[in-house]
C-alpha cells in the first residue's frame, strides 16, 4: 500500500495531564528526551516512508510551531492548520479536506507506541478499502474504556466502533492510527454529536463508514499508552526507560576533602557500576589527591578547586558530568554501592531518588547516626513537608547524599540553586518537588565513615550550625 500524506492531530491541552500541563501541550511532554509528538513524527518518518505531514494545533497556539518550524530539523516537510479546541476530532480533522488527495495517514500525536510495527501497514494488501483502523490487544478492559472498542469479523472486516465504551465483550484496544480514503470526509461532515462527549467524533464518523464501506481491522505490536493523564504519561516513560536502562550513561559524582582512607575503597566499590567518577576535591590537605592519581583509574575525572562548601562542590561537579542518570555519595565510605540497584530501579520511575539514613534496621553500628541527630533529620524533613504539601512529598531525611536522578531534570532547574553548603541537599529536595519532578525516598544502609570527620556532623555544635544553614534556606525557599 501506498500512503500520500499523513495528518497528526496534536491540538488538545489535556486538562486531566494535572501540574506539568498547565501551560503546555502535553504532546510536548518528554519521554527520553524528546516530545511524545516527536516520536510519532518520527515512526511516520522511518517506518512509513512519509515525509509531507499536516499537523492539526490548537489556534492561537504556537508553541508546536515555535518547537518544530517547517520540521527541517527531523527532515520532514511540516505544515500546520489551527483547529478550535473546544470542537471534536472529526471536526479538526474535516479541516484538511482541500490540502489532502489519495490515501493518507492519521495519528494522534498524544499516543505512546515502543517498539511498534506501524511499518506492518503498508503490507496489507487489500486495495479496496475506505479505511483501516489500527488495535492491540489487552487485558487492561480500562485502556478499552478510555478509547473505543471494536467488533470486526474473521476477515478483518470492522462492523462497528464505539467511543469510549461502557459494555466491554473483546480484548480489542482500538488505537489513534488510522489510514483514510478520500471518502472519509462525507462522514466527517454529516457525523452526528456525540451524546456523552458532546463532539463530532471521528470514531463515530468511521463506525458510520463501516455500514456501507470496507473498513478493516489491523493489529499492531509492541507496547502503547494513551496520554491522558499525568498518571500516563510517567507509565510511558517508565516503560522506555525500562527498555532502554541498558544504554544511559550513569555519572558518580564524590565530593571530597580530606578521604585519604576512604576514597580509594569507594572508587572500586563503585567503578563496576558506574560509566564515569567525578571526583570534586576541595583542597585537601592530605594524601587523597596522591591516591587517586596513583590508582590511574581511567573511570575517574579529578575535578580540584577552591570550593566555599558541600554544595558548591557538588554544584560545580555536576558541571562535568557526561552521563545521562547523576548518583551522588560521600567520598568517606558511608554509602555503599549494594543500594545503587535499589535506586536505578526506582529511578527507571522517578526524576531523583533520595537515600533515608533514619532506618534503625540500615544503620551499621558505629554509623554517625545518634538518635538525636535521626530526630532532627526527621523533624526538619516533616518541616519541607508541611511547606510544600501540595505536592504530597514523603521526606524522613534532608542530609543524606546519596541520591540520584537524571541529569536533565537537574540542568532544567539548576539556576535556582542558590545553597553553597549543606543547605544544598534540602535545596535539591525542595526544588525538585516545588517544579513539580516526581521525587522518591528510600531506605539505604549506613556505615561507619573510614577515616577523617565530617565537619557538618562531627559535634553537637556543628549540627546545630548545620541544621540553622538547612532551616535558614527552607524558610527563604518558602518566603521566594
Amino acid at each position: 500500500m501506498k500512503i500520500d500524506f499523513a495528518v497528526v492531530l496534536a491540538g488538545g491541552k489535556g486538562s486531566r495531564v494535572k501540574r506539568r500541563l498547565s501551560k503546555q501541550n502535553k504532546t510536548l511532554l518528554k519521554i527520553d528526551n524528546k516530545p511524545i509528538l516527536q516520536k510519532n513524527l518520527e515512526i511516520i518518518r522511518d517506518q512509513l516512508g512519509i515525509k509531507s505531514i499536516i499537523v492539526i494545533v490548537e489556534k492561537d497556539q504556537t508553541e508546536i510551531q515555535d518547537y518544530f518550524k517547517n520540521g527541517k530539523m527531523l527532515n520532514l516537510n511540516l505544515e500546520y492548520v489551527e483547529a478550535d479546541p473546544n470542537t471534536g476530532i472529526a471536526d479538526a480533522l474535516y479541516l484538511v479536506k482541500d490540502k489532502i488527495s489519495g490515501t493518507f495517514l492519521v495519528m494522534l500525536g498524544d499516543e505512546f507506541y515502543l517498539d511498534s510495527n506501524h511499518n506492518s501497514i503498508l503490507k496489507i494488501a487489500q486495495s479496496d478499502f475506505s479505511a483501516v483502523i489500527s488495535f492491540m490487544r489487552t487485558n487492561n478492559l480500562q485502556d478499552i474504556a478510555n478509547n473505543y472498542s471494536i467488533h470486526f469479523s474473521n476477515n478483518n472486516r470492522v462492523s462497528e466502533l464505539i467511543e469510549n465504551p461502557t459494555q466491554i465483550d473483546n480484548n480489542i484496544l482500538g488505537l489513534g492510527t488510522f489510514v483514510f480514503k478520500k471518502n472519509i470526509f462525507d462522514y466527517l461532515k454529516n457525523v452526528q454529536i456525540n451524546k456523552k462527549t458532546k463532539r463530532r467524533e471521528l470514531i463515530d464518523a468511521i463506525s458510520q463508514l463501516s455500514k456501507t464501506e470496507m473498513v478493516l481491522a489491523h493489529e499492531l505490536k509492541g507496547q502503547y499508552v494513551n496520554i491522558n493523564t499525568t498518571d500516563d504519561w510517567r507509565l510511558a516513560k517508565y516503560l522506555d526507560n525500562q527498555k532502554n536502562f541498558s544504554k544511559y550513561k550513569k555519572s558518580l559524582v564524590i565530593p571530597s576533602y580530606n578521604e585519604e582512607e576512604s576514597i580509594i575503597f569507594v572508587i572500586n566499590d563503585f567503578k563496576s557500576l558506574v560509566d564515569e567518577i567525578i571526583i570534586v576535591d576541595g583542597g585537601s590537605q592530605d594524601g587523597t589527591i596522591k591516591k587517586i592519581n596513583e590508582l590511574n583509574e581511567p573511570l575517574v575525572k579529578l575535578i580540584q578547586g577552591d570550593f566555599v562548601g558541600y554544595g558548591d562542590a557538588i554544584q560545580n561537579g555536576l558541571e562535568h558530568v557526561s552521563g545521562d542518570i547523576v548518583v551522588l555519595v560521600e567520598g568517606d565510605a558511608t554509602f555503599r554501592s549494594r543500594d545503587i540497584h535499589k535506586m536505578y530501579e526506582y529511578i527507571k520511575d522517578c526524576d531523583m531518588v533520595m537515600g533515608t539514613r533514619t532506618t534503625n534496621e540500615l544503620i551499621n553500628k558505629g554509623a554517625n547516626m545518634s538518635t538525636g541527630l535521626r530526630i532532627a533529620n526527621l523533624m526538619v524533613a516533616k518541616f519541607v513537608e508541611i511547606l510544600w504539601s501540595k505536592h504530597l512529598p514523603r521526606f524522613t531525611d534532608v542530609g543524606c547524599t546519596y541520591r540520584t536522578f537524571w541529569k536533565t531534570e537537574y540542568d532544567e532547574i539548576k539556576h535556582n540553586f542558590i545553597g553553597k553548603g549543606p543547605e544544598f541537599s534540602p535545596e535539591m529536595m525542595i526544588e525538585f518537588i516545588r517544579n513539580n519532578k516526581r521525587v522518591i525516598e528510600i531506605p539505604i544502609s549506613y556505615y561507619t565513615r573510614l577515616g577523617g570527620k565530617s565537619k557538618y556532623s562531627e559535634s553537637k555544635l556543628a549540627i546545630l550550625k548545620t541544621g540553622f544553614k538547612m532551616l535558614s534556606l527552607i524558610l527563604k525557599k518558602k518566603l521566594n
